[in-house]
């Protein structure tokens, strides 16, 4: 398969950007909140399939500001257009790259603007599969505060790569301890969200796109049926057609 990319510029400041995105009624918006260094613009690159997105090889924040990524997701019957709203990483503290309490506070303004436009479709909370499950509350509740249950929360666990048998076993190990904290998720994914090196073993490559597959998967069940257009029979099936923060464009073409 041959990809099309069209790239065009754009200089809009981001706090326009986002006023911009979330009035926007035609597509699915996505917030992902998480604490600072669990993967929140990683995953915006596993979603995507580029590195769009900056990321930092150690715990320190690369997000300062809430960003917006625009893109196609190519759903299994429908291409859905998606807003992905990275966030500043929570409990940084007050020397951190973003002090905590001005994350808390961009995440409110964040939520409340886009509520007060055209909604929130999915609040994706990201944590690392390394932390304990009973330090997931505090944010959680932040988070649930905001949205009063009208909101779908779901709950992504990264860092995943080396968890045996599988990665799904987290899940299964915490479930009833999640429960037993009053956390209750509309869905989960146990992810990696590593970038893919030629070298790479063949297990680490299948756990990524299981990765892909599940937060895919998500995104298909949680945004409104009434987003989207029909998939084209005639092209053939691709994962994704997607723009970002730069609009960049990928169209898929028969080679």
């Amino acid at each position: 398969m041959t990809w099309v990319r069209r790239r065009e510029s754009t200089t809009m400041p981001r706090h326009h950007r986002i006023e911009e995105a979330s009035n926007r009624t035609d597509t699915c918006n996505i917030v992902i909140v998480g604490e600072t260094g669990v993967g929140k613009s990683s995953l915006v690159n596993l979603i995507t399939t580029t590195q769009t997105a900056p990321t930092s090889p150690d715990s320190m924040g690369c997000t300062t500001e809430p960003t917006v990524y625009e893109h196609d997701v190519m759903t299994q019957n429908n291409t859905v257009k998606v807003q992905l709203f990275d966030t500043a990483g929570l409990d940084d503290g007050s020397e951190g790259t973003v002090p905590a309490m001005q994350a808390q506070k961009d995440l409110k303004t964040l939520l409340k603007t886009l509520k007060k436009n055209r909604g929130i479709h999915l609040l994706i909370y990201c944590v690392r599969g390394t932390r304990d499950v009973t330090v997931l509350q505090r944010n959680y509740k932040l988070m649930h505060s905001n949205v009063k249950g009208k909101v779908p929360i779901v709950l992504v666990v990264t860092g995943l790569e080396d968890r045996e048998p599988d990665m799904e076993s987290w899940w299964r190990n915490n479930t009833t301890s999640i429960l037993n904290l009053g956390m209750n998720f509309a869905g989960h994914a146990c992810i990696t969200a590593l970038t893919i090196d030629p070298a790479d073993a063949d297990k680490l490559r299948r756990r990524r796109e299981q990765s892909y597959d599940a937060v895919c998967s998500l995104i298909e069940q949680h945004c409104p049926q009434n987003i989207g257009t029909p998939r084209v029979t005639t092209i053939r099936p691709a994962r994704f057609v997607l723009s970002s923060q730069i609009s960049v464009t990928l169209y898929a073409a028969e080679p």
